[in-house]
């Protein structure tokens, strides 16, 4: 009671529009919610991470978070966008436009499973607990596997594509690295990150190269001939 009490106060002295603080305190306060959101869900899970919990390790009162989100789930979204966009950031400087598209997704996943294995609460925020907190955060998601489709459905330029292949290949393929990501996550220590990386190139390129051709460009690639 205590917080809703807090959050009508807050709701009846500012306009919707007005609500959110201006300037470098706002925004080093939202940054330290949503850091703090992104522990507490990667360690406690959605469920487990509360408004009371967030505000008290952000270092923030509770009428600062309902200043810069209107809800526990919309917080949760603006940390996973955040996750997701940072990430995407750092892959964008680690895989370069001129490089074949094979060598493209070696350095795409081998720059994911680097910026999992520096921050391992993030990727189980996006990974894992994303799918458990919500429509909204689940739809974000969701969002982002068809983001890496759209990536993928590149490979269908290539000479050795195969005609006819399913529209639902690339959604499947995502899909699938997801899974296998999460897994690895989940068990916490079955097998290192490293040694994911030649599996995951063979799936990413068996559907272009075929298993024939996708198995030996996996290995090539992970090993840095490629």
């Amino acid at each position: 009671m205590q917080y809703l009490s807090q959050r009508l106060a807050v709701e009846s002295t500012r306009t919707r529009d007005d609500r959110r603080p201006r300037g470098a305190l706002g925004g080093a306060q939202r940054e330290r919610i949503l850091a703090a959101a992104e522990q507490l869900i990667a360690e406690k899970g959605c469920s487990g991470a509360t408004i009371e919990a967030i505000v008290k390790l952000a270092g923030v009162s509770s009428v600062t978070f309902y200043e810069h989100f209107e809800d526990k789930e919309a917080c949760f979204v603006a940390a996973f966008d955040r996750a997701v966009e940072e990430t995407r950031a750092t892959l964008r400087e680690v895989i370069a436009d001129e490089l074949p598209w094979p060598d493209r997704v070696r350095a795409g996943l081998g720059g994911l499973l680097e910026a999992i294995a520096a921050d391992p609460a993030r990727a189980r925020m996006c990974l894992v607990e994303a799918q458990r907190g919500g429509v909204d955060l689940r739809a974000r998601y969701e969002a982002a596997l068809d983001s890496a489709a759209t990536e993928l459905r590149q490979g269908r330029t290539l000479d050795s594509a195969p005609a006819g292949l399913s529209e639902a290949v690339e959604e499947a393929t995502a899909g699938g690295l997801a899974w296998l990501l999460r897994e690895h996550l989940e068990l916490s220590g079955g097998g290192s990150l490293e040694e994911l990386l030649p599996r995951m190139i063979e799936i990413a390129l068996s559907p272009y190269l075929g298993d024939g051709g996708a198995q030996p460009a996996a290995a090539e690639l992970a090993s840095g001939n490629g």
